[in-house]
């Protein structure tokens, strides 16, 4: 670990918090609502800035997480993809959870970005760590989560740690979108060739076996 870092358990900077579903029997809790409530499905990306459910104003009155201020990292604590990745995003807008997410409620002694990677880039050994072992059911205790150790450095090394890769990784995701598109073109090129080969518009006798 490098000079001047720290070791500390998760409950010595962060508490977590949960959230809930209204019911969805309650049309005023769902109908035309327009404040956004996370649950798994919505952890795609490392942003959240919308959500496929939103509540109104009556259904945040029943969620137990109320409105989460923007700027906060979540996590999925319960679902089948804990079997191989653990979800982590912050929220760009303000936002309600649902019971199978926890928003870390953190002091000022952790920035929000730094943990985001840390746990992004740490993925296999957190959920060893923070899942029961010998369970069928994916999901992480609270208590493990609370109890495990992160290396911590100063705040000011935070901050730049999560510059550098916001700013690296987005160079990564610009080439990824470049090749994607590129392979997207070759299979639309491949599929007009068959098409062309098989009906005639292209003219294959004088090509040599």
């Amino acid at each position: 670990m490098p000079e001047g870092w720290e070791v500390k358990k998760v409950r010595h900077f962060a508490r977590l918090k949960g959230g809930s579903t209204p019911s969805t029997n309650e049309a005023q809790f769902w109908d035309d609502g327009d404040i956004p409530w996370v649950s798994p499905k919505d952890m795609k990306t490392g942003r959240i800035t919308a959500t496929q459910d939103c509540l109104t104003s009556e259904g945040l009155a029943q969620c137990a997480s109320g409105l989460i201020a923007p700027g906060h990292v979540m996590i999925v604590v319960r679902s089948g993809i804990l079997r191989h990745t653990l979800p982590v995003a912050i929220n760009d807008v303000p936002v309600a959870l649902n019971q199978d997410m926890r928003v870390f409620k953190l002091n000022s002694y952790l920035e929000p970005e730094y943990l985001r990677w840390l746990i992004e880039g740490n993925q296999k050994v957190l959920l060893e760590q923070w899942c029961k072992s010998g369970t069928t059911v994916e999901s992480i205790e609270m208590e493990y989560l609370s109890d495990s150790y992160l290396s911590v450095p100063s705040f000011k090394e935070q901050t730049a740690i999560a510059t550098y890769l916001d700013r690296e990784t987005q160079k990564i995701d610009r080439l990824l979108a470049k090749v994607e598109a590129a392979i997207q073109r070759l299979q639309e090129y491949r599929t007009a060739l068959i098409t062309a080969a098989v009906t005639g518009k292209i003219d294959v006798r004088g090509v040599a076996a």
